[in-house]
């Protein structure tokens, strides 16, 4: 079983406004015989034309974490820095390979 869990929006101002919403993902290893859960990650970006149309895209990764104050400090992180779907997991895999590099040394 999964839900998401809405961590906030940025917006950016800018010729054509984009909205970016940022969303943790929590799933249940296995209900039936244990709590514990994996986190992930989704991000929606809309941008609006001037014309009234709109355009969406969604990026989600799940199971990047196993803790939830690893999930949360990630989505800080993102949020802090306006990460877009395109770019979110080069921004993953450069966080996981720096967390390996903080914990080895």
């Amino acid at each position: 079983m999964s839900d998401e869990v809405f961590y906030g929006r940025e917006e950016i101002k800018s010729l054509n406004n984009m909205n970016l919403d940022y969303y943790m993902i929590r799933e249940s290893i296995c209900d039936d015989y244990c709590n514990l859960m994996r986190y992930g990650v989704k991000i929606i970006k809309t941008t609006k034309s001037p014309g009234g149309g709109k355009t969406v895209e969604l990026k989600q990764i799940n199971n990047i974490f196993y803790r939830e104050s690893d999930a949360d400090e990630f989505i800080k992180l993102i949020m802090r820095n306006k990460v877009t779907p395109v770019t979110l997991m080069d921004v993953v895999e450069d966080y996981i390979i720096e967390s390996f590099d903080r914990t080895s040394a």
